[in-house]
């Protein structure tokens, strides 16, 4: 009992280490710029307790995102095999890296649109925005519809 009990908080805590890790990385690289003025010292620290919160909330989702995937594929977290947690890894990290940059361009194309066309009548550049974040949702989409099909390879398979 003790033992679940123990992985438990141990696999919970994962998380917790790692934006504990970039957000320290993250403050000592900031230090080192700061003059000894206490304000900006300050507002570092708030912006690098606004970063552990946004590693904490992406290491959680990118967690909860792999073992949905490892459900997918029939195992959990504790049976999987190298070879297969390495596959479900791999798959999590592409569909993350596609979501991440077309949000990206997404946001750029939308603000490359309003900035080029907003001396224009308010449907222009409205309707460029539409078109980008179309393209860039269906091809986000795709991607992660075509990359959730990708499955293990199974013994009724071979």
């Amino acid at each position: 009992m003790f033992q679940k009990i123990r992985v438990a908080v141990v696999k919970s805590t994962r998380p917790v280490y790692l934006a504990g890790l970039t957000s320290t990385l993250f403050f000592a690289v900031g230090v080192q710029k700061i003059d000894a003025q206490a304000s900006l010292l300050a507002r570092h620290a708030v912006y690098t307790g606004i970063f552990f919160l946004c590693m904490w909330i992406a290491c959680r989702l990118f967690a909860g995102s792999l073992n949905r995937r490892l459900e997918l594929e029939g195992v959990c977290a504790e049976t999987a095999g190298d070879m297969i947690y390495t596959f479900v890894i791999y798959l999590e990290l592409i569909k993350h890296v596609v979501g991440v940059s077309f949000t990206l361009g997404w946001i750029a194309g939308t603000m490359f649109c309003w900035d080029y066309l907003g001396h224009k009548m308010f449907l222009i550049p409205a309707g460029a925005s539409l078109a980008v974040s179309l393209v860039a949702f269906l091809v986000t989409y795709i991607t992660a519809s075509f990359v959730d099909n990708l499955h293990w390879p199974g013994k009724d398979d071979e």
